[in-house]
């Protein structure tokens, strides 16, 4: 007997009181083939994880970008390997970075569940397709390399004294909230380097308004956003003028947009005119002139693009800025060691000697790498797909035998092509097998006995990813930290007290991709001494 002649001779009433049913045996047996039949069934983790993606809505969306911190227990129950979504793997051993992020000719993709909650698709970062994603970012090398970034250097030095100039104004007067400072700072930058067009955030009273509220509103945002990434084309079909109504903040940031699609523009119908003028060199000049083809000119994409740049310049440099300005001044040894080195290498604070001789100082150095460790850089887990071959999975863990022995345990697990495997910056970075006392700020640690700069742990730092897929802005991020802090520190480090903050004010309580502390934070504050 054939069921569907009977099922389609049911009257429709009867039809939809069986659709239930039906739904729940779909449900059923979709469980029942995650947790016994999957290809990572074998993997351990909480069977709620490895049935639906619940657990991780709640830990991320429910209780506010808790999952990564839940990533570190699941890893010390189950082990350096586990499995926390129907179709990850999450990886907790520092050893294999380099397998889980390769680099050379290794194809490698990004899981799309991640790239699409920013309604950025089409931008370099976001691509998940390796080929289309090494077209994109093979015509950005050459525009954010080191020697590019070394011919931009004397814009970030002048900029880095007029921050130091605007603080200087706070001088005897009432605290000044640095987090809002070097938002300012670090957007000035990125948007004359990009776009050649700086919004003189620093200017302004306070420095606000800057990008710094929009940035919020979105980062709050992005748990439900990875959800329902459709949101993202609502959002945009709301009139400016309700979104300001809502959201005052934003009036910057639509600004932004309408000047790069308006430059976007100029900038094609300058170099179609063989006879205009060359005024400056943007980003958009980088990639209308460069060799991609015409169907990735579009002004859609080199839009993400341009958004892509601010949003990945602004804030992250910021951050890292506000976690080693908190622990410099609230170490008096440390800062002093740091003023020791700068003030033997510099003469004048005015006069900032070149990045590569920052670079080649020791101390500076490794205050530097110890910021970029303790501020991560993302904080969400990074997955990775290798879409042609199996990733091979082994991880050694050291437990504890009986009476003075101790045991070696293997983890031996072969993750199917197509299926992602992620590592967290927060968790390699606060191992205390690599990084002992991991929440303490302790430059010294990137230093051999003589006080030169070590190299053994470097493989470890995360903050820019690694492989193929690492930040395409880390020369840039490095100048702005290098120059930025001896500025600060070279000409304002004494007069420089912390108001009315505290550790938790700058340590990350919640993943909303980028760090961020506690609600209600009122940021890094210092007062400004008089001379």
């Amino acid at each position: 007997m054939q069921l569907t002649p009977l099922l389609f001779g049911l009257p429709a009433h009867q039809l939809l009181a069986l659709l239930p049913a039906a739904l729940l045996g779909f449900v059923v047996a979709k469980v029942i083939y995650r947790l016994f039949f999957h290809p990572l069934a074998n993997v351990p983790g909480p069977r709620l994880a490895a049935a639906t993606w619940l657990y991780e809505i709640y830990y991320d969306l429910v209780q506010g970008g808790q999952f990564v911190f839940q990533l570190r227990k699941l890893h010390e129950k189950y082990g350096p390997i586990v499995r926390i979504t129907p179709d990850e793997l999450h990886v907790n051993d520092p050893d294999l970075i380099d397998l889980v992020y390769p680099s050379g000719g290794k194809i490698v993709h990004k899981d799309p569940y991640y790239t699409r909650q920013f309604g950025l698709d089409e931008c370099c970062c976001f691509t998940p397709d390796h080929h289309t994603h090494r077209l994109r970012r093979t015509a950005l090398n050459r525009y954010f390399s080191k020697q590019a970034v070394s011919k931009f250097e004397l814009f970030i030095r002048n900029t880095a004294q007029k921050l130091c100039d605007a603080l200087d104004d706070y001088a005897g007067k009432e605290p000044v909230v640095l987090s809002t400072a070097f938002s300012s700072f670090a957007t000035d930058i990125v948007t004359e380097y990009a776009f050649a067009r700086c919004y003189h955030f620093l200017d302004r009273p306070g420095f606000q308004p800057n990008l710094q509220t929009a940035m919020d509103a979105l980062a709050d945002m992005i748990h439900v956003l990875k959800l329902a990434p459709w949101m993202q084309k609502l959002m945009r079909a709301i009139p400016s003028s309700w979104l300001l109504r809502m959201n005052p903040g934003m009036v910057d940031w639509m600004q932004l947009e309408e000047d790069d699609r308006t430059q976007i523009e100029e900038t094609r119908a300058r170099l179609e005119d063989q006879k205009a003028a060359k005024q400056y060199y943007t980003v958009f000049d980088e990639l209308l002139k460069g060799s991609l083809p015409d169907k990735e000119k579009h002004t859609q994409r080199l839009f993400q693009e341009a958004l892509l740049v601010v949003n990945a310049g602004s804030e992250t440099t910021a951050w890292s800025l506000s976690v080693a300005t908190y622990y410099l001044l609230s170490q008096p040894a440390t800062l002093s060691k740091l003023r020791k080195e700068l003030e033997g290498a510099i003469a004048s604070p005015s006069e900032l000697p070149s990045l590569p001789t920052l670079e080649a100082l020791p101390y500076l150095n490794a205050t530097v790498t110890e910021t970029l460790r303790c501020s991560y850089g993302v904080a969400c887990r990074l997955g990775r797909i290798l879409p042609e071959e199996p990733m091979r999975l082994t991880s050694e863990v050291r437990t504890s035998g009986s009476g003075d022995h101790n045991m070696n345990r293997t983890f031996n697990y072969v993750v199917p092509p197509g299926y992602p495997v992620s590592m967290s910056a927060v968790l390699v970075h606060t191992n205390p097998d690599i990084f002992p006392d991991p929440y303490a700020f302790k430059p010294e640690r990137w230093l051999d006995e003589d006080g030169n700069r070590a190299r053994n742990l470097d493989k470890y730092l995360l903050s820019f990813s690694r492989g193929t897929r690492q930040c395409l802005g880390l020369n840039l991020a490095y100048a702005e930290l290098y120059i930025c802090l001896t500025a600060i520190f070279r000409r304002l480090g004494d007069r420089l007290e912390l108001f009315e903050t505290t550790t938790e004010d700058i340590r990350m309580q919640r993943d909303v991709f980028v760090p961020r502390p506690k609600h209600g934070t009122k940021g890094i504050r210092v007062l400004v001494k008089q001379l």
